[in-house]
C-alpha cells in the first residue's frame, strides 16, 4: 500500500503539473458551451451557414467510397471535383474518423469533440509559454484564464468549427520561443501538417511564425560561427525541402490540389478586414461598454482583448517605461516581431479603418487588381498571431517587473475585470449553443421521397446556386440521408470553369430532354418553363410536392399524394411560343435557351462563350423549318477571338458568318425540317479557324 502511494505521488509529481490546464481547458469549455455539443450524435446544431457546411461535407465525406486522392468528396458537389478541404470540415479529424466509419453511429460528427480539445490544447499551450517566464503554478494558471476565454477564439464557436483551433498559433510561437531546439524540423513539419489540414488560415499564421524561426535559427548558427555558410544553407534547403513536401502530402490528402490556382482566387481582400481600434473594440462583447462603430466587413477582424487584457498591456507599458533596462534577447526575437507586424499589416490591408474613418492607400490599379484576388480574403484573421504574442509579452513583462505577490495581484484583478466584462457574452454564447441543440433536422419526408432516395442516385438543383444557409438545407440532408449524391452544396472554394461547365451540361441535358434517369431534379419556378416545353409527360413527372418543383425522370405512375400537377394539360402559357424574341440579359428568357460553353450563370456578365464551342437552343415546338435570326459580336478584349462562326445543327454546318462586318450583327439562316419533334432544336457555334477561341457574346435571338 506504502509503495503504491509513493508511485501516485511520484507520478503526480512528474504529470501534475499538466494536470492543471487540462482540468482549466475543459472546465472552460463546458462552462462557454454547456457542454451540449460534445456528444457525437447530436447534430442538430449544425444545420445553419457555416456549421451546415462543415457537416454536410464529412456526412457526404463518410457516405462516399474511398478515392484519389483520400479527401476527395465525390457525393457532395458531384462533378464539381470537390474535397473535404473545401467544406472546412477539418480534414485531419475527417480523414481519421472516415477510416473508422463502419463502426461509427449514425449520425455522427467530431466538431464538439474538436472543440473540446481545442480549448484544452490552448490552456496546454498556454501553460508551456508561461512557464518559459514562471514556475509558479498559480501565476500560470491565472495567466491561462486570457488564453482559454480569448474573445476571437470563442466567437469562432457561433459558425466556423475549424477556426476554434488556435491553439496551432500558440503551438508555433512556443516552438519559436522555447529554449531546446531538438527535433525543430520533425516538429515544425508536424505542425504545419496538421495546420495546414485544419485550415488554410491558421497554416498561414503558423507558416510565417517558421519562415521566423528559421531565420533566428540560421543568425545564431551564424553568430556562434561553429558551421560553416555552406553547412547552413544546406540544413536551412533541407529544412524546406522537408516541410514544404510533408505539407504538400498533406494538402494532397486533404484534396487541396483538386481545384486549379484560379479556383482559389477570392474577392474579399480590403472588405473582410481588421479596423485598427479591434484589441480594444468590444463590438457587443463589452459589459462595461468598448464599444465602437465598425465598417462592413470588419467584423472578420474580431480581436478584442477584453477589459483585463487593456489592463495587462497599459500595466506592462508602464512597467517597462519606469525600468528602462534593455530587455534580454532582443535580437532573437526580432524575426517574430517582424513576422507578427507583417501579418498584423495585411490584416488591416490598405483599406485602413479607426473606428467610423475609413481610409483608402492609394494604390496602382494593377497592385489592388493582385490583391483582391488572393486566397486570403479575410485578412482580419491574420491578426491572431499579435493578439497572442502581445498578451503575452504584456503577461512576461509583468512577472519581470513584479513580485511573487504583485504578480498575483495584478494578474488576479485583470482576469476578474475580464470576466466581468465578458460575463454577459459567454452566458449569451452559451445560450445560443443550448438552444441550437434543440432544433429539427431538416429534410424531406413521405412516401414519395423515400422511394425516390431508393430510386435516384444523384440530386440535382437546375439551375446551380450555392446553397443559402437553411433555405436549401433540407435538400442536402435528405440526398444524404439516402447517400444520394447532390450538387446542392456549399464550398469555400470552387473551380469556378468547371462549374460552368457542369452548369451548362446540366441545361443542355434539361432543353435537350436527355435527362439522367438516376438524377432527381428540384427546379427553380423559371426552369419550370423549360420542363414543361423541353420534357415529354410520358417520359418523365413534373410537380410540386412539399414546395418543391419536381422533375422526376421515369417516374410514370400515379402523382405523390398531395403533388400538384405542373404539366396540368399545359394551361400555364409558355415563353417560348412562336414567333420568339429575346435578347441574353440577366434573368432574360434567352438566358434560358443557353447550354453547355457558356458564362450563364453569373447575372453580372453578358451571356459570353468560354470555349472553341457554345451550344444554343431555339423554340421548336415541331419538326418543321424555322427562320432564326441572330446578333452576336466578338469581344474586343481578346485578340484570339474567332472571325468566322460557324453554325451547325443536325451534325452538319449550315451557316457562317465573320465577325469582321455586320454578317454577325444580324445573321439571318434557315434550320432545316427534321422527323423529330421536340420542343426546343440545338444549334451549335463553332469557331472555324482550327487556333482560334470563340470569344463571343450573345445579344439576341428571334425564331419564326
Amino acid at each position: 500500500m506504502e509503495r503504491a502511494l509513493r508511485g501516485t505521488r511520484a507520478l503526480f509529481g512528474k504529470y501534475g503539473a499538466w494536470l492543471v490546464p487540462v482540468a482549466i481547458g475543459a472546465v472552460a469549455c463546458l462552462l462557454v458551451t454547456g457542454g451540449v455539443m460534445l456528444w457525437p450524435g447530436h447534430v442538430a446544431w449544425l444545420v445553419r451557414g457555416d456549421l451546415a457546411q462543415s457537416y454536410l461535407g464529412w456526412a457526404f465525406y463518410r457516405n462516399a467510397a474511398w478515392t484519389w486522392p483520400p479527401g476527395a468528396d465525390p457525393l457532395y458537389g458531384v462533378g464539381l471535383h470537390a474535397s473535404v478541404y473545401y467544406t472546412d470540415s477539418i480534414p485531419v479529424l475527417a480523414l481519421l474518423f472516415k477510416l473508422l466509419a463502419s463502426w461509427l453511429p449514425t449520425p455522427f460528427q467530431y466538431f464538439g469533440l474538436w472543440v473540446a480539445a481545442c480549448f484544452v490544447l490552448q490552456a496546454l499551450f498556454a501553460w508551456r509559454l508561461l512557464g518559459l517566464a514562471t514556475s509558479s503554478n498559480v501565476v500560470r494558471s491565472l495567466g491561462l484564464v486570457f488564453f482559454v476565454l480569448a474573445p476571437p477564439m470563442l466567437l469562432r464557436l457561433g459558425g466556423h468549427m475549424a477556426l476554434v483551433g488556435h491553439w496551432i498559433v500558440l503551438a508555433s510561437i512556443y516552438l519559436y520561443l522555447r529554449p531546446d531546439k531538438q527535433r525543430h524540423v520533425a516538429c515544425w513539419s508536424l505542425l504545419l501538417a496538421v495546420a495546414f489540414m485544419v485550415h488554410a488560415y491558421l497554416f498561414a499564421i503558423a507558416a510565417s511564425i517558421w519562415i521566423a524561426d528559421m531565420v533566428q535559427r540560421y543568425g545564431r548558427a551564424r553568430d556562434a560561427a561553429v558551421t560553416s555558410s555552406a553547412v547552413r544553407r544546406r540544413r536551412c534547403l533541407f529544412e524546406c525541402a522537408t516541410v514544404g513536401s510533408v505539407c504538400a502530402f498533406a494538402a494532397w490528402l486533404a484534396g487541396f490540389f483538386m481545384i486549379s490556382s484560379h479556383g482559389l482566387q477570392a474577392q474579399g481582400f480590403g472588405y473582410y478586414k481588421m479596423n485598427v481600434l479591434a484589441p480594444v473594440n468590444g463590438a457587443g462583447w463589452s459589459w462595461f461598454g468598448f464599444n465602437f462603430p465598425l465598417a462592413p466587413g470588419e467584423d472578420e477582424g474580431f480581436n478584442y482583448l477584453g477589459l483585463g487584457g487593456m489592463l495587462l498591456v497599459v500595466s506592462a507599458i508602464v512597467l517597462r517605461l519606469m525600468r528602462r533596462d534593455r530587455p534580454a534577447q532582443t535580437r532573437m526575437t526580432w524575426p517574430l516581431v517582424a513576422a507578427v507586424v507583417i501579418l498584423a499589416l495585411a490584416a488591416v490591408t490598405p483599406n485602413v479603418g479607426v473606428g467610423a474613418m475609413q481610409w483608402h492607400m492609394p494604390l496602382p490599379e494593377k497592385v489592388w487588381a493582385k490583391l483582391s484576388s488572393i486566397p486570403l480574403q479575410s485578412s482580419g484573421r491574420l491578426f491572431w498571431a499579435a493578439y497572442y504574442l502581445v498578451l503575452l509579452a504584456a503577461i512576461f513583462v509583468v512577472l519581470r517587473a513584479l513580485s511573487w505577490r504583485g504578480q498575483v495581484l495584478l494578474l488576479s484583478g485583470a482576469v476578474l475585470l475580464q470576466c466581468l466584462d465578458l460575463h454577459a457574452s459567454f452566458f449569451s454564447m452559451r445560450a445560443m449553443l443550448v438552444d441550437r441543440t434543440a432544433q429539427s433536422l431538416p429534410g424531406l419526408h413521405g412516401a414519395f421521397w423515400d422511394a425516390a432516395g431508393a430510386r435516384y442516385r444523384t440530386l440535382r438543383r437546375v439551375p446551380f446556386g450555392y446553397s443559402d444557409g437553411y433555405a436549401l438545407a433540407p435538400l442536402a440532408f435528405y440526398a444524404n440521408s439516402h447517400h444520394m449524391g447532390t450538387d446542392v452544396v456549399q464550398l469555400g472554394r470552387m473551380d469556378y470553369g468547371r462549374l460552368l461547365s457542369l452548369s451548362g451540361q446540366v441545361q443542355s441535358a434539361l432543353l435537350a430532354d436527355q435527362l439522367d434517369p438516376a438524377t432527381l431534379y428540384i427546379l427553380d419556378d423559371r426552369e419550370l418553363s423549360v420542363a414543361r416545353a423541353a420534357t415529354d409527360a410520358h417520359r418523365s413527372a413534373l410537380f410540386q410536392l412539399d414546395g418543391w418543383n419536381v422533375l422526376a425522370p421515369g417516374w410514370t405512375g400515379p402523382l405523390p399524394s398531395g403533388a400538384v400537377d405542373l404539366r396540368r394539360g399545359d394551361a400555364v402559357p409558355t415563353p417560348f411560343a412562336r414567333p420568339f424574341q429575346s435578347g441574353f440579359a440577366a434573368h432574360s428568357t434567352g438566358r434560358l435557351l443557353l447550354g453547355d460553353g457558356w458564362n450563364a450563370l453569373d447575372a453580372a456578365r453578358d451571356a459570353t462563350t468560354l470555349s472553341d464551342t457554345a451550344s444554343l437552343f431555339v423554340p421548336a415546338g415541331s419538326g418543321g423549318a424555322l427562320q432564326v435570326v441572330l446578333s452576336l459580336h466578338r469581344n474586343s478584349n481578346s485578340r484570339s477571338a474567332a472571325r468566322q462562326v460557324d453554325l451547325w445543327a443536325g451534325g452538319r454546318r449550315i451557316a457562317s458568318c465573320h465577325t469582321d462586318n455586320d454578317s454577325c450583327r444580324r445573321w439571318v439562316f434557315t434550320i432545316p425540317a427534321t422527323a423529330q419533334v421536340s420542343g426546343f432544336r440545338k444549334l451549335q457555334l463553332r469557331a472555324s479557324e482550327p487556333s482560334s477561341v470563340l470569344h463571343i457574346t450573345l445579344d439576341a435571338v428571334s425564331v419564326q
